[in-house]
């Protein structure tokens, strides 16, 4: 079988510290990706973009169905859908250590709505 090629160039990163480290730094405090997101993208790759966005709409998404938890049935639907959400992003973050980009559904379209389609 064929093995799928692994990522030989640097990308540029807005904190300008490796990629795998600022992707693990993004996805893990996704307020830093919202911020991100709001940068001059001439300054990165299209692919931080990408993961930058990603994890900027899922922290909207996670801060605004936060407050929703306090409501008692509501509650226990909503803390199971930010469960779901935070394990797409840990499934987002080994896949994008590993070189691959992976898509959370509904995210990465929400993502694009917010910040345009000039990624992938």
């Amino acid at each position: 079988m064929a093995e799928k090629a692994k990522v030989e160039k640097v990308e540029k990163t807005f904190t300008g510290i490796d990629f795998v480290g600022e992707v693990i730094l993004v996805y893990l405090v996704p307020i830093l990706g919202f911020i991100f997101s709001f940068m001059d993208d001439s300054k990165y790759s299209k692919r931080a973009k990408f993961l930058y966005n990603q994890a900027g709409a899922a922290c909207i998404v996670m801060f605004c169905a936060s407050p929703l938890f306090l409501i008692p049935f509501v509650g226990l639907v909503i803390g199971t859908f930010i469960t779901v959400v935070f394990v797409f992003v840990i499934i987002a973050l080994i896949k994008a250590t590993q070189g691959e980009d992976y898509k959370i559904p509904g995210i990465y379209d929400l993502g694009q709505a917010i910040w345009g389609k000039k990624n992938k």
